[in-house]
């Protein structure tokens, strides 16, 4: 019955309970912090709603097993049961945290939870599962569950869990549908005389399953195996501060059960002496649990589950309440056993408590496997006769012989609903009669001694020599028909036959055999067979398959553990005792299992399982002390040995220090027990007595203390001895080193000149970098070794330990000068002529830095731009430094240049003498800063005035032509003004064409700007005298220049005519053309002469070349000057130096002796004046304007 179940709920192992307290008691019990073992505690009282997940091998369920019995009697038929609302069960319980608690680490005390869980149906009805309308109880349960003096976090309480669930259970087969468990924790502790209790959570956990899970497969019979494989949801609900509410879960499991034994479960009551072993594995073959079915109480009496975090929980009947039935439904079924889609029919009665036959009563018959529900009406005699099908539906679990078991429900439904089942088994194999001999069905009861055990599975079927066995054989008839009677004979291990009567049996009926057998003493380690064999002679001729006639059931007969215990003895207390049962055998081969039970010091015995079969163990106190050790083998045999071991009492322990391990002769030492303990005392107040086997200067010898002082050079030992309360003792010794005595009391003063310098409160001397100082030290020693004493200095210790002074005498007197700043350390070390030397002393000398100095530096002179400035800074420090120094001159007081500090602390010329000039008055500083940094960070600057004047520029214009006529061209230029290098790049020139002329016609003719550029071409266009100024201005000032050009009137004339480029081109082409061709047509070929390179056209040339041309110059009286020679660039303009320099060549005129020789005409003569003239012609003008870019081209 799945109700037990409910007594091995639990729930996910992530759930995690943190006690805090209320807010009134804050104070004291805020720290409290409750681990997770606190609610899994919780949990794992829930009635268990199936099997949450995979759980590990109970390793004691073997041992409870063994205590159940067998029953020898023939059985009847255990179906389904039916219950009705009210049935009642009570069961106890406990939980045993033992093993989790020794694996989990938590630090508590609790070892059991200790409660009850009143278990009752309190509903009948109908609902859908799997849609199939089912018939189903609902069992509701309440628990409670309470561990007393609970220790957790340092707090004593009791822990006290309710829970309550509701459980949906199939009425066909008992099959667990749903569940549902609202658990509710509290904690209750004291606090001085009120107590309190802490609400810690409520919680609610629903499982379903599909399928439902079927923990019972009826009719039960011994031997039968079933599994199922389901899935199960989870869902979580609740509210509290403490517990992390876990998210709901849907896994997948399987879970198989086997009938292994019949007989006792251990607890005793009523009509319960036969109940059914139904153990629990999981998907790896391991039990997991078991429960005894008692088919008097409907339910289970007894059932134990191995949690799959450590926890057993055992839950037995206290008493059983069934209630009261106002009637009672019968159901008959023709053939309990049927072949596959047979009609059979099933008779249903209806009595009333006293046996009555119930009339016209409306009852519904529901075989529900197959949808098959009808209502009936019971006659006179209370009866109907239901014909159905049986069907070929198989169940939902695997395993058993048959192909399906699936429950037949009548019922009543109303205020009291009333339930009557039974069951139908379905099986494609089915004979008239079908004897079998069962074999998984037979069942062992083994007594060794006056012990008496039922042998299982979970034990196994094992035997020793001596051993009494009494096999029940079971023959069941697996027909539809009464078997007639026949015998069955059964053939010991022994090979000793006996044949036993077997009654007629119906359909599914079952009759027992029983053989005893002792087992010989000779009989050989191994297997041995049992045989037994119904109906040998065959005689019943309607058996449809003798295949099953022969049973055959093997037992092993093996040999008895033998146990053996060591321990390394002799034993103290407080030292470690290896129990040692490695040398334990088993005769029969395999491996055994040591549990050791140890008498402890307090008189009680604690049990330690060991698989490795040694343990170690501590006792506290001396005694004998008794050791059981029992082993077990593979086949559950055990042996048991014991063992009375000895342990000695430790001596007391003290520990002797002294206050100096080495000390000057004379003086006085303190040797001092500074701990004494006697571990195995009964007594923890009784004192360890100490004696000193020598006078001390205390006047007592019993005292911790003992002081004493040494007269003579060398080791100097001490005796004491303590004795214990048990009277044992021990002696300790203790030697010290007796030594010379050295120099001592070492001092020092420090002289400033006449001045005894005082160190500050820290004990530090201050003085300046360079000063000479005079150090005198001083020593306290033994009258025959202060004359002699060696003293040695150090002076820098720290940074120039390489220095050293020494000195003889008491006193010696040193000097010294530190050049660094900082902390120096001086030393002193004396040493006597038996070279024991003092402690160091160390005189701590503070040497303060001396910030270096600059003289006095003179303002330089004012400069104009350009002009150098020299400027030299003489620094001053101490020796030490002054080598050091960082001279640096920061020519811009107003730019951070380095970006560092501010901005009159850059360093642009480092050196103490500087010379420099600056191009740009307007951008020379006004002042610079000379500045020195020494070693330690100190500084120094001084602020230097310069003065850096702008230099006037000096205007100078030249003209091409002083004397042009109008409509000539002259080019006026300002190339020769002079200023500084920077300004002379930046000068802006202004040209006013006549001073007299007031061309802008602001009152002032001479400030006119007609032209503005460093050079330009100007045509004349008016004559006579005029003044051209020349303003040239930098950034401050300006320098004017003025030029007379004496214009002349031109007379009109065919030479003026001829001397305009235009007409003269004009009249060189006609006459180009006409003598040209007459020319060509009076000479022959050959005649033909290269034209002199006067005569061609002027070109257009670059900007760029004619002032990047070194031999051009307009002006020049050499014609080929007043040329531009077209220069060489790059792709970017940038010019192109030759590699060959060559003079231009002017091509020489061949004339022949036969040509005709061309008569200079007066036009000739005209346009040779006018090329050879000096004024500027058309020529020089298309040199100096023309387009750079058609420079190399020819008009």
């Amino acid at each position: 019955m799945k109700i037990a179940r409910n007594l091995s709920f639990r729930l996910s192992e992530r759930l995690w309970v943190r006690f805090m307290c209320r807010r009134s008691l804050q104070s004291f019990v805020s720290s409290i912090r409750f681990s997770g073992f606190i609610v899994v505690l919780m949990l794992i009282l829930v009635p268990s709603m199936g099997f949450m997940e995979e759980v590990k091998q109970n390793p004691k369920l073997a041992e409870e097993l063994e205590e159940s019995e067998v029953n020898r009697n023939p059985v009847s038929l255990v179906d389904v049961p039916d219950w009705r609302i009210g049935d009642r069960w009570y069961y106890s319980g406990f939980l045993d945290v033992r093993d989790f608690v020794a694996d989990s680490g938590v630090a508590t005390n609790v070892e059991t939870l200790n409660g009850n869980l009143d278990t009752q149906v309190t509903d009948i009805y109908t609902t859908t599962v799997e849609g199939v309308s089912t018939l189903v109880y609902k069992v509701e349960s309440e628990g409670e569950y309470e561990a007393q003096n609970v220790e957790l976090a340092g707090y004593d309480g009791d822990l006290i869990i309710e829970i309550d669930t509701v459980e949906i259970i199939r009425a066909s087969d008992l099959a667990s549908i749903e569940q549902e468990a609202t658990i509710d924790i509290d904690f209750d502790y004291q606090i001085w005389f009120w107590t309190y209790t802490i609400h810690v959570a409520e919680l609610v956990v629903t499982n379903e399953y599909d399928p439902a899970l079927e923990g019972y497969d009826f009719p039960i019979s011994v031997g039968e195996y079933w599994e199922t494989s389901y899935s199960q949801d989870t869902t979580y609900s609740g509210s509290s501060d403490y517990v992390d509410i876990p998210s709901d879960t849907s896994t997948s499991n399987t879970t198989s059960w086997e009938v292994v034994s019949r007989g006792s479960s251990g607890v005793t009551y009523s009509g319960c002496a036969q109940s059914y072993n139904i153990t629990t594995r999981n998907s790896n073959g391991d039990d997991t649990g078991y429960k005894w079915y008692c088919p008097a109480i409907s339910n289970d009496i007894k059932s134990s589950t191995t949690e799959s975090i450590g926890f057993i929980a055992t839950h037995e009947l206290s008493w059983y309440q069934k209630s009261a039935r106002i009637n009672e439904i019968d159901v008959d079924v023709e053939f309990q056993l049927s072949p596959l889609d047979m009609q059979i029919d099933a008779t249903v009665t209806v009595t009333d408590n006293a046996g009555n036959a119930v009339s016209n009563q409306n009852v519904e018959f529901r075989f529900e496997i197959d949808g098959d529900i009808r209502t009936f009406t019971t006659d006179s005699y209370g009866q109907f006769i239901v014909n159905f099908n049986t069907g070929n539906s198989p169940d939902q679990s695997d395993g058993g012989s048959e192909h399906g078991s699936h429950g037949v429900i009548t019922w009543i439904d109303g205020n009291f609903p009333q339930v009557g089942t039974t069951t139908v088994i379905i099986d494609q194999n089915v004979h008239p009669v079908d004897l079998i001999a069962n074999a998984a069905g037979v069942t062992v009861e083994r007594t060794r001694g006056d012990r008496t055990v039922s042998l299982n599975p979970a034990i196994g079927f094992n035997a020793v020599p001596g051993d009494v066995l009494t096999f029940s054989v079971p023959v069941v008839n697996r027909g539809i028909l009464t078997s007639p009677e026949t015998d069955l004979r059964v053939t010991g291990p022994d090979g000793v036959s006996s044949t036993s009567y077997v009654p007629a049996l119906g359909s599914l009926e079952e009759q027992r055999v029983e053989l005893d057998w002792e087992v010989p003493a000779g009989q050989p380690i191994g297997n041995s067979l049992l045989e037994f064999i119904v109906d040998e002679s065959e005689a019943i001729t309607n058996d449809g398959n003798r295949s099953n006639n022969l049973g055959l059931f093997s037992l092993y007969i093996g040999r008895l553990p033998v146990a053996e215990l060591s321990i390394n003895s002799p034993l103290q207390t407080y030292e470690t005792a290896t129990l040692d049962a490695m040398n334990s055998i088993d005769p029969d081969g395999g491996l055994v299992e040591c549990v050791f039970e140890i008498e402890s010091t307090s008189g009680n015995m604690e049990i330690i399982e060991d698989d490795d079969c040694i343990h170690d163990f501590v006792w506290e106190d001396d005694g004998e002390y008794m050791v059981r050790l029992t082993i077990t083998d593979g086949e559950s045999d055990t042996d048991t040995i014991e063992e009375t071991f000895t342990i000695l009492n430790r001596p007391p322990e003290i520990i002797v220090e002294a206050s100096a391990y080495s000390v000057p002769v004379l003086s006085s030492v303190t040797f001092e027990v500074t701990h004494r303990e006697d571990m195995d005392t009964n007594n923890p107040n009784s004192p360890v007595d100490i004696s000193w086997q020598t006078a001390c200067e205390e006047g007592s010898t019993v005292s911790a203390r003992c002081t004493v002082t040494p007269t003579q050079e060398g080791n100097y030992t001490i005796e004491v001895i303590a004795l214990d309360d048990d009277g044992a003792t021990v002696t300790e010794e203790l030697t010290v080193e007796v030594t010379n005595i050295a120099p001592s009391e070492l001092e020092a003063e420090i002289w400033l000149s006449s001045t005894r310098l005082t160190p500050d409160s820290r004990g530090v001397y201050t003085i300046n970098e360079g000063d000479l100082i005079e150090i005198r030290g001083s020593a306290v020693d033994s009258p025959n070794d202060i004359e002699d004493l060696f003293h040695l200095w150090s002076p820098d210790a720290e940074h120039h330990p390489e220095i050293k002074l020494e000195s003889i005498g008491q006193n010696s007197i040193i000097e010294h000068t530190y050049t660094t700043s900082g902390l120096h350390l001086a030393t002193l070390e004396v040493t006597d002529d038996d070279g024991a030397s003092s402690e160091t002393l160390v005189v701590a000398i503070e040497v303060v830095n001396i910030a270096p100095k600059i003289d006095p530096i003179s303002t330089p002179l004012p400069v104009p731009e350009d002009g150098e400035i020299t400027i030299t800074a003489s620094v001053w420090d101490t020796v030490g430094d002054i080598e050091t120094l960082v001279n640096c001159f920061d020519l811009n007081p107003e730019e951070n240049s380095d970006e560092i500090g501010d901005s009159a602390d850059d360093c642009d010329f480092e050196g103490n003498r500087f010379i420099g000039s600056w191009p740009d008055a307007q951008q020379a500083p006004s002042t610079i800063i000379f500045h020195t940094t020494d070693d330690d960070g100190e500084t120094a600057s001084v602020e230097i005035p310069i003065s850096v004047n702008n230099v006037k520029p000096d205007a100078y214009a030249m003209v091409s032509n002083q004397n042009p006529t109008i409509g000539d061209f002259v080019v006026l230029s300002a190339n020769l003004t002079t200023d500084s290098s920077y300004d002379l790049e930046t000068l802006r020139y202004v040209w006013d064409l006549d001073v007299t002329t007031d061309s802008d016609g602001n009152g002032n003719p001479s400030d006119d700007e007609d032209y503005v550029g460093q050079w330009f071409a100007w045509e004349t266009d008016t004559s006579g005298t005029i003044s051209v100024k020349l303003t040239v201005t930098d950034e401050e000032l300006s320098d004017s220049m003025l030029i007379t050009l004496n214009i002349e009137e031109a007379p009109f004339s065919f030479g003026d005519l001829v001397s305009s480029p235009i007409a003269i081109i004009v009249i060189i082409l006609i006459l180009a053309g006409g003598g040209g061709f007459a020319y060509v047509q009076m000479r022959k070929p050959d005649d033909l002469v290269q034209a002199p390179a006067e005569v061609k056209r002027g070109r257009k040339v670059s900007m760029d070349d004619a002032f990047d041309d070194p031999e051009f110059d307009p002006f020049s009286q050499d014609k080929s000057k007043r040329r531009v020679q077209q220069q060489k660039r790059s792709d970017e303009g940038e010019l192109v130096e030759s590699k060959e320099k060559t003079e231009p060549k002017v091509p020489e005129s061949i004339v022949s002796e036969e040509a005709p020789v061309i008569q200079m005409s007066e036009l000739d003569e005209e346009y040779e004046q006018a090329r050879s003239s000096e004024v500027v012609n058309d020529e020089v003008f298309n040199d100096l304007l023309g387009d750079s870019e058609s420079s190399n081209e020819e008009e």
